[in-house]
């Protein structure tokens, strides 16, 4: 099963970025993951863009590292057997995979499913914008990653199309 992550951390370009919030959602819609991390980052850690952009979206309350690691893993161990990351950075795999912490869920591939092939078909940007037109929250780690697994499922519908 595919999860779709998406994160929001201190500021793109940083040399070392420091993660604000994590969201995975379930190929079928059906588990989501969502925290926001409380005692990772400050607010003059953010870039200009972060603070105006992504720290009005945060809903709270946020959650120390450890208690998020915790319920991360409690979350994972709760998953298929076989889970495979879906995102459009390497950045946010890395971030998944500093959350987690060690040793790694034993269902968790190995490397991620790289969405960025997919960014700009016209199918998947589409279905990225029709989702922003009913949750307007773009910036907020959750409502990406929903928006992201939408957009997949509408190239994989578009992909079955081009095969018949």
């Amino acid at each position: 099963m595919l999860l779709f992550l998406d994160t929001e951390y201190t500021g793109f370009g940083q040399l070392q970025p420091k993660l604000i919030s994590l969201a995975l959602v379930a190929e079928d819609g059906k588990r989501e993951f969502y925290a926001e991390l409380s005692d990772t980052w400050q607010h003059d850690d953010c870039t200009e863009f972060v603070k105006q952009q992504v720290l009005p979206l945060l809903t709270g309350p946020g959650t120390p590292l450890v208690e998020a690691r915790s319920t991360l893993r409690t979350w994972f161990a709760d998953a298929p057997r076989f889970a495979k990351v879906a995102c459009d950075s390497q950045k946010d795999w890395g971030f998944l995979l500093d959350l987690l912490g060690t040793p790694r869920p034993e269902n968790l591939a190995d490397q991620y499913y790289d969405l960025r092939p997919l960014i700009d078909t016209a199918v998947y940007h589409s279905a990225v914008d029709a989702y922003f037109q009913l949750d307007a929250r773009e910036h907020h780690a959750l409502v990406d990653a929903r928006a992201y697994r939408r957009a997949w499922l509408a190239w994989m519908d578009h992909k079955k199309t081009l095969t018949r």
